[in-house]
């Protein structure tokens, strides 16, 4: 059932409750009393935002964004983990070639769970596990609301440390595996680094194509 409302919006200083302009993070509406039928709000999120580049133990802080609303075509999702990958860090180091504009949210990848769809939504419902694919900046938060499209549902069953990281490092490992040269089960490969994420996927799936691997490590740990 369709329900008019008036709601009506407490004035605030956005600079004093971010100490930034609340229209730069996703073009928020003005505060004002609106009229709206049936109108789908996210909640509050806190998210690890950066206004410009730099070593991210000084750039980097946390923050509360207000609701925004989710429209027709968009998901709102809790946010349950999301990693921090050295191409997070390079971005907000602003050395990484594909970045957001600042200020920006952190993240690039994660898991969560659906809170609510907008009303054109079709295939998700709140509950439902999904990650962003291709991934999507902004995961630093704990509500996200983007179009439902890069959204998809993985099972509960799915364990959420590794549903957090499958989207960055393991494709980058099937991609070095795909795009350079035709490999067979029985051939050989050498790479270098091979204790980071993408080393091991790299191993691991190598394996898996019966393909066989050489790994050179760094004298540091896990990278």
């Amino acid at each position: 059932m369709v329900v008019a409302r008036s709601i009506a919006l407490k004035a605030v200083n956005t600079a004093s409750l971010w100490g930034l302009n609340r229209s730069r993070f996703g073009g928020l509406p003005k505060v004002q009393t609106v009229r709206a039928l049936s109108t789908i709000m996210s909640p509050p999120s806190k998210a690890v935002v950066y206004e410009h580049h730099g070593p991210p133990d000084s750039v980097t802080r946390m923050i509360e964004l207000p609701p925004v609303e989710v429209q027709e075509n968009q998901v709102c999702v809790k946010m349950l983990a999301a990693p921090i990958n050295p191409s997070d860090i390079n971005r907000i180091e602003g050395v990484y070639p594909v970045r957001p504009q600042v200020p920006a949210v952190g993240g690039y990848e994660g898991v969560g769970e659906v809170y609510s769809v907008g009303s054109a939504v079709k295939g998700l419902s709140p509950g439902d596990l999904v990650i962003p694919s291709p991934p999507s900046s902004g995961t630093w938060q704990t509500y996200v609301v983007k179009d439902h499209d890069i959204w998809h549902k993985i099972s509960k069953d799915s364990p959420i440390e590794y549903a957090a990281t499958v989207t960055v490092n393991p494709l980058t490992a099937i991609r070095m595996l795909e795009d350079f040269t035709t490999l067979s089960a029985g051939d050989s490969i050498v790479q270098n680094g091979a204790t980071s994420i993408v080393g091991q996927c790299v191993i691991q799936l190598a394996r898996y194509r019966g393909i066989h691997s050489i790994n050179i490590i760094r004298d540091r740990c896990c990278t």
